[in-house]
């Protein structure tokens, strides 16, 4: 049996969640989201938690019933509090503001960096000095990790002097400069 698919998803108070056929719904106050389940998983609703079952114990099934049981998961949660993710950026001269649903950011490259906001994201802008934080934030943790991910990549932080985009919870080990010998 699957560790993480045999355990119970807790429902918040104003979190609604529906079955019909292999479509799960799941409505909360931020939102609305819907899950494919494949063929095979078993979705019993209760009225405060969701319990997931397999019919058979493959070795397909066996691998999509924790998956399963994760992406439904994290559904609840986004739809109840959201999921963010927090990106700290160091850089001297470094700046970002949002202009409707565009981020434009300067980065120390010889043009603004300019990234459409998708749909269904919120971003958060601290300034600070020589630095600035993001705050990418929306209720599907999928899109926010990858819109995320895509900033991150413009600059990713180097290891001599911290410079550029990193996560929140990213630990860079710091290297001696280079020195002639």
């Amino acid at each position: 049996m699957s560790r993480i698919g045999k355990l119970p998803i807790p429902v918040p108070d104003k979190v609604t969640v529906k079955g019909k056929k292999n479509v799960i719904t799941v409505k909360g106050p931020k939102g609305e989201m819907n899950l494919t389940v494949p063929t095979g998983i078993k979705v019993k609703i209760g009225d405060d938690e969701i319990v997931l079952s397999r019919k058979s114990d493959t070795k397909e099934l066996t691998r999509l019933h924790g998956t399963t049981r994760a992406h439904l998961a994290n559904r609840v949660k986004g739809v109840s509090e959201g999921h963010s993710r927090i990106l700290n950026v160091h850089g001297k001269g470094y700046q970002a503001e949002a202009k409707g649903r565009i981020l434009e950011m300067q980065l120390g490259f010889s043009h603004k960096v300019l990234f459409e906001i998708p749909d269904g994201l919120e971003i958060g802008i601290k300034p600070g000095q020589n630095a600035f934080t993001l705050t990418v934030s929306g209720i599907d943790k999928h899109l926010v990790g990858a819109f995320a991910a895509e900033l991150y990549k413009i600059k990713p932080v180097e290891p001599y002097n911290l410079i550029g985009f990193r996560y929140s919870d990213q630990h860079v080990k710091r290297k001696a400069v280079k020195t002639i010998t």
